[in-house]
């Protein structure tokens, strides 16, 4: 869920794409073809990824921009650090890939795997880190130490 909340789904879109990949991963289980995954864990994350991202370019899009989903304090984000949600609001402001490959990036995901999983080569996977590094670096406050040595 936290890889998916960090592409800019919601809290109920990414609860819906967990819980589409682990049944999915039950159905394997069921069929018996569990063992022929090398690495159950990105496969889970590689579904709930896919899941979501086939939601989203099922929604039609709004006229007025990006729709960006900002949270809300209440129930279902007492988890959520008032960090992590400044964190998450920033990355759902970068662009759709760029989101992607940190969100990825956040989660020690491999630039390999993360080029398999979005159908890209690793240097467009590199491309797009600076890039969105880039951009959260002009909308992040400076760090304290480097604003001291500024006022000296």
């Amino acid at each position: 869920m936290r890889l998916l909340m960090r592409d800019g789904a919601s809290l109920a879109d990414a609860q819906d794409a967990a819980q589409q990949a682990f049944l999915q991963g039950w159905r394997r289980a069921k069929d018996g073809c569990w063992a022929e995954i090398d690495h159950p864990r990105a496969w889970i994350l590689q579904v709930a990824f896919n899941h979501h991202r086939a939601q989203q370019c099922a929604r039609p899009q709004s006229a007025f921009g990006p729709d960006i989903d900002v949270p809300e304090p209440g129930p279902g984000h007492a988890e959520l650090t008032d960090q992590a949600r400044d964190v998450v609001a920033l990355l759902q402001q970068l662009d759709h890939n760029c989101r992607a490959v940190i969100a990825f990036d956040l989660d020690n995901v491999p630039a390999k795997d993360i080029a398999i999983t979005l159908r890209i080569t690793e240097q467009k996977v590199r491309d797009l880190r600076k890039k969105a590094r880039k951009q959260l670096k002009k909308q992040l406050p400076p760090p304290a130490y480097r604003e001291r040595r500024r006022k000296q």
